[in-house]
C-alpha cells in the first residue's frame, strides 16, 4: 500500500486546487522557507482525522482554511483528498483505491467521505487503524516533532516502540473495549435499578392489569348489551312506525270518508237551504194570498154591512111605504124591487164570503203545514251543522 495522490483545495496556502501525484518510494518536497512545504504534511495529518489545531500549527481548526490575501478573497471551505493504493488489500475495503476526503466550512461544520460516500470520522479511523496511519501514531512526524521524540522519556519511547511493533492498536482497542465494558456495567447497573423498580411496581401493575382486563370484559359485555338494546329499540320503533303508518292510513281513509260525508251533508244542507228558500217563497206567496183573501173577506164584510144597512134602510123605507101604501103604490113597488135586489145581492155576497172563508181556511192550513215543514227543515239543518262541526273537530283531532 502506498500514497498515490494528494489533492488540496483551500487548505492553508493552497488557495487553488493543487494535485500531487506520488509514486512508490521516497518523495521529497523541496522549497524555500515559507513556501508551504509543511502544509502538505499537515494536510495529510488533517485528512486522516486530526482534531488538535496545535498539531496542525494553528490556534483554531478554522485556521486550516485559506485566509485570503491582498489579491484574493478568503476561501469558504478547505478540502483535501487523499488516495491510497489498496491493490494488496491492506485496508479492509473491497476497492483497489481508497479516496479519503475531508471538508471543513467556516461555519465549523466538517464532513468525511470515503470514495465519494459520506462517512463518519470513526469509519475513517477504523479503515486506517491496521495500516498504522491512525491518529496518535508516529507515521507522520511534523516539523519540530523529531527532537521531542529523541529526547522523550522511556515511557514515551515505549509507546513509540509499541507503535512500530503494531501493539499500540491493540492497546487502543483494549482501552476502547474497557470503556465500552465500563459503559456496559453502568448500563447493567441502570438496568438492575430499573428491574428492581419494575419488580416493585409489578404487583400494583398486575392488579391494575387485572382490573383493566375485567374492565375490558365488562366493557365488551356492556357494548354487546347496548347493541342488543339498540336492536330491540330499533325493532320496537319499526313496529311503532308500522302501527303509526297503519293508523295514519286508517285515519286518512276515515278522513276521506268524513270528507265525503261532509260533502254529502253540505250538499244536503244546500238542498235543504234551497228547499227552505223555495218553501219560504211559497209561504210568502201563501201569506200574500192570505192577505189578499183577508182583504177580500174584509171587503165582503164591508159590503155585507152596507147591504144590511141598505136592507135595514129598505125595510124602514118599506115600512114607511106600507104606511103610505095607498099614497104611493108605485114607490112601494120600487122599494120592493130594491129590497129583492138587495136580498139577492146579499145572498150573492154571503156566498162569496163563504167561499172566501173556505179559501182562507185552506190557506191557513197550507200556511201552518209550510210553517211546520220549515221548522222541521231548520231543525234538520241545525242537526246537520252540528254533525258537520263534530266531524271537523274529529278530523282536526285525527290530524293532530
Amino acid at each position: 500500500m502506498h500514497l498515490k495522490s494528494l489533492v488540496l483545495k483551500g487548505f492553508k496556502s493552497f488557495a487553488d486546487r493543487s494535485a500531487l501525484t506520488l509514486e512508490p518510494g521516497i518523495t521529497a518536497v523541496v522549497g524555500p522557507n515559507g513556501s508551504g512545504k509543511s502544509n502538505i504534511s499537515d494536510a495529510v495529518l488533517w485528512v486522516l482525522g486530526e482534531r488538535n489545531a496545535k498539531h496542525l500549527r494553528g490556534q483554531a481548526m478554522e485556521d486550516v482554511i485559506f485566509a485570503g490575501s491582498s489579491a484574493r478573497r478568503a476561501a469558504g471551505l478547505a478540502e483535501v483528498d487523499l488516495v491510497l493504493d489498496n491493490s494488496d488489500g491492506t485496508l479492509p475495503v473491497d476497492y483497489d483505491e481508497v479516496a479519503i476526503t475531508r471538508r471543513m466550512y467556516r461555519s465549523g461544520e466538517s464532513e468525511y467521505l470515503i470514495n465519494g460516500t459520506v462517512a463518519r470520522r470513526m469509519d475513517v479511523l477504523d479503515i486506517l487503524h491496521d495500516s498504522g496511519l491512525g491518529t496518535g501514531t508516529h507515521s507522520i512526524i511534523s516539523q519540530g516533532s523529531l527532537d521531542s521524540i529523541l529526547q522523550s522519556k522511556p515511557e514515551d519511547r515505549r509507546a513509540l516502540i509499541e507503535e512500530a511493533a503494531g501493539t499500540l492498536k491493540h492497546k487502543q482497542r483494549k482501552a476502547k473495549s474497557e470503556r465500552k465494558l465500563a459503559q456496559m456495567d453502568q448500563h447493567l447497573a441502570r438496568v438492575r435499578d430499573v428491574t428492581a423498580e419494575v419488580e416493585r411496581q409489578l404487583k400494583p401493575l398486575e392488579r391494575k392489569a387485572k382490573r383493566a382486563r375485567t374492565y375490558i370484559g365488562l366493557s365488551a359485555e356492556l357494548s354487546d348489551l347496548k347493541l342488543k338494546l339498540a336492536v330491540d329499540d330499533l325493532r320496537q320503533l319499526q313496529e311503532k312506525h308500522a302501527a303509526a303508518t297503519a293508523r295514519e292510513e286508517a285515519v286518512a281513509a276515515e278522513l276521506e270518508a268524513k270528507r265525503a260525508e261532509i260533502s254529502a251533508a253540505e250538499a244536503a244542507v244546500e238542498t235543504l237551504q234551497e228547499k227552505i228558500r223555495q218553501e219560504g217563497a211559497s209561504a210568502g206567496e201563501l201569506t200574500r194570498q192570505h192577505r189578499q183573501a183577508s182583504g177580500a173577506v174584509e171587503r165582503i164584510e164591508s159590503a155585507e154591512l152596507v147591504m144590511r144597512e141598505r136592507k135595514r134602510a129598505a125595510t124602514s123605507r118599506a115600512g114607511e111605504l106600507s104606511v103610505s101604501l095607498e099614497a104611493n103604490a108605485a114607490r112601494t113597488k120600487t122599494a120592493q124591487a130594491d129590497l129583492d135586489a138587495a136580498n139577492a145581492q146579499l145572498a150573492s155576497v154571503q156566498a162569496e164570503r163563504a167561499q172566501a172563508e173556505e179559501k182562507v181556511s185552506r190557506l191557513a192550513a197550507d200556511h201552518a203545514d209550510v210553517t211546520s215543514r220549515r221548522a222541521e227543515t231548520e231543525k234538520r239543518a241545525t242537526e246537520l251543522g252540528r254533525a258537520s262541526r263534530d266531524l271537523e273537530s274529529r278530523i282536526n283531532s285525527a290530524r293532530a
